[in-house]
């Protein structure tokens, strides 16, 4: 099930109220899925996850999004990779930005 509730527009105001815990996103462009993500905790949280995004300094493309959506969850990378695979599963793809970082890294390898 993909990440219930409401989508905000991707801006510094509502990024700045987003939460300080552990939990998942899905960052979009328009209406399209554009990347999954993940907050484990500690330093990394939603509110932080976001604004590395925000600024460019995370995955390239993300920048770019328009709207997000979030989902506190203190089991973010299992809840990720159940995002990821039912993408996978309905779309025969990820999406365009977690695609682009796979690719990245098995072009390395």
């Amino acid at each position: 099930m993909p990440i219930p509730g409401k989508k905000y527009k991707f801006h510094e105001k509502n990024i700045s109220k987003s939460p300080n815990v552990h939990g998942v996103y899905a960052l979009f462009d328009g209406d399209v899925l554009i990347y999954y993500g993940r907050a484990i905790g500690a330093s990394q949280t939603i509110r932080s996850q976001l604004q590395k995004h925000k600024s460019g300094s995370d995955v390239p493309g993300t920048q770019l999004a328009t709207h997000y959506a979030r989902e506190k969850t203190e089991h973010a990378r299992k809840r990720e990779t159940e995002l990821l695979t039912e993408y996978k599963l309905g779309h025969q793809v990820l999406p365009r930005c977690n695609a682009e970082i796979l690719k990245q890294v098995t072009d390395v390898n």
